[in-house]
């Protein structure tokens, strides 16, 4: 086996942004679990480290929103790192380094992670995304090795990771892809992946004469449409490694066990609230008191296919009194509340892995009204709302997942050079992103955190900021779309050929990125506010 232990390197992965990992949302979900984070408030030092950061994109943005920080990235790959550098001195972030290495040779010689935490060194934050069930067994007891000697007690490990049994559908797919890759011609190094999807789809049959395999898992051909040729890299990335299990979250857990690392909690906030769950399920849930066979309860019943797991190396549990003061000091921020429901439409709906959540417009109508009207702290909401610290605390991470609000920093962003270097590096993104690089976040200084953008928002900005208005603005769109060999795509993702079609696409959202998406991004320091034109 050679340098890449069985990891597909045959590619580079995707670039992407994930909120979870920001460390304002990894204290938070500590903190609902009684724990105390590593830092005793916004924006104190720190240090971070990612484990498996890819294409570096994500770090990057990480340290650009928190210059108070100090940031490290590990990949074995070198194009990762080679593309990781490259994109930290185009945005010239001086407090993150990307290093090229080997979690097998960095559990034998931690040295160049810097200082142990037994020398007054370590990470309060370490973070590996989606890798950990990529990888072989060995590397993978390597990256937890590493992980855990380079903490700092009570520092918070982020892991996320494919689960059981949401994933067993997909281990037929995984298994014919991989015989059809030991059979391709390494010229068309998308065939294995076409035929694999077509084959699997013969396999299933249809509703009317549906196989056994059907049967047995009646989401995989959803799981089958939702696997695009197009995203190669990142089915490379999911499918193509031979290390690849997913595991069950026992499992999971005892090998982290092994290494000092002690299951806390999640950064899929709704789930740490298990009375979300549907009542038919508590009660068996409920009186399971073991927690590696009570969460491998929840996962089968709700069919978990992705965790997103939070350790604690050296648990610090707060008393009660601490944990209401320091949760009751965190300040949130209005991101996008959803506007007014049309009638017979539910105003507090939510989506969660647990199933469809329904909010009682009494209760969560009063706490979506006063973050609608600005900053607020926690404690200021319950003295609003007058509910529990319990009930409130699960409202609001229902509110956090569905993105409707976020952590306050703007007193750090409008208070030094946040916001004009968050301001400068969404400038460079968005060049980065207009000459073909497909990036898809730009940086939200005053809640630490990113949002997504397209390609079309950029091109629809740039025609903006050059005084273009419609039918022009369109026309400067489409050329700029075509110009790159990108075609315009519906709602349903379904590309658009007709011309008045594309026209009538783009003034919608032309209209959607003026009235509700600029605003934003204007309101949470992203973009400067245009200054008015001289007639």
């Amino acid at each position: 086996m050679g340098w890449d232990h069985g990891y597909y390197s045959h590619s580079t992965y995707t670039s992407g942004f994930f909120r979870e990992l920001a460390p304002s949302w990894l204290d938070f979900a500590g903190l609902i679990k009684g724990h105390c984070p590593p830092r005793g408030e916004e924006g104190q030092p720190f240090h971070y480290l990612e484990l498996g950061c890819g294409m570096g994109f994500g770090l990057c943005l990480l340290a650009a929103l928190h210059p108070e920080g100090v940031f490290l990235g590990i990949d074995f790959n070198p194009d990762h790192i080679s593309h990781a550098e490259g994109l930290c001195r185009r945005l010239g972030l001086t407090n993150v380094r990307f290093l090229e290495a080997d979690f097998l040779a960095l559990a034998e010689d931690l040295s160049p992670l810097g200082p142990r935490p037994a020398f007054g060194g370590g990470f309060h934050y370490v973070a590996a995304h989606g890798i950990a069930t990529w990888v072989s067994e060995p590397v993978q007891q390597a990256l937890l090795a590493v992980a855990s000697a380079a903490l700092r007690p009570a520092g918070l490990f982020y892991c996320s990771y494919n689960t059981h049994p949401g994933w067993l559908g997909r281990t037929t797919f995984q298994k014919l892809y991989a015989l059809e890759r030991s059979r391709a011609d390494p010229a068309d190094p998308r065939a294995p992946l076409r035929r694999a999807i077509a084959g699997l789809k013969v396999l299933l049959g249809n509703d009317q004469q549906p196989s056994a395999l059907r049967h047995a898992f009646p989401r995989l051909e959803d799981d089958l449409a939702g696997l695009d040729p197009e995203q190669f890299d990142y089915l490379c990335g999911e499918f193509a490694n031979e290390g690849w299990q997913p595991l069950y979250v026992a499992d999971m857990h005892q090998r982290c066990q092994a290494h000092k690392l002690h299951p806390l909690g999640t950064a899929t906030l709704p789930e740490a609230f298990e009375q979300l769950l549907a009542p038919s399920l508590q009660g068996p849930i409920f009186a399971e008191v073991n927690p590696l066979v009570r969460q491998t309860m929840i996962d089968l019943a709700t069919h978990k296919s992705f965790r997103r797991d939070v350790f604690v190396k050296g648990l610090d549990p707060l008393t009660l009194q601490d944990a209401e003061l320091r949760i009751g000091a965190l300040t949130l921020r209005p991101l996008q509340l959803p506007p007014a429901p049309a009638e017979g439409e539910e105003p507090f709906t939510f989506g969660t892995s647990f199933g469809q959540v329904q909010g009682d417009p009494a209760v969560y109508g009063p706490i979506a009204e006063r973050l609608a009207a600005g900053a607020c702290t926690v404690a200021e909401l319950q003295e609003h709302s007058g509910q529990s610290a319990g009930e409130l605390l699960m409202i609001l991470a229902l509110f956090l997942d569905a993105g409707w609000i976020g952590f306050d920093r703007a007193r750090l962003a409008n208070g030094g050079k946040l916001q004009s270097q968050a301001q400068r590096c969404n400038g460079v993104l968005m060049e980065l992103i207009a000459g073909g690089r497909p990036y898809a976040s730009l940086l939200l200084p005053e809640i630490g955190s990113a949002w997504p953008i397209t390609l079309v928002d950029v091109l629809i900005y740039k025609a903006m900021a050059d005084g273009l208005e419609d039918p022009m603005l369109s026309t400067c769109v489409l050329m700029g779309l075509e110009q790159m060999g990108v075609r315009l795509l519906a709602s349903d993702k379904s590309p658009i050929s007709d011309p008045e079609a594309q026209l009538t696409r783009l003034e919608t959202l032309f209209s959607d990125f003026r009235d509700r998406r600029l605003p934003t991004l204007q309101r949470l320091g992203a973009l400067p506010t245009p200054k008015p034109r001289r007639r």
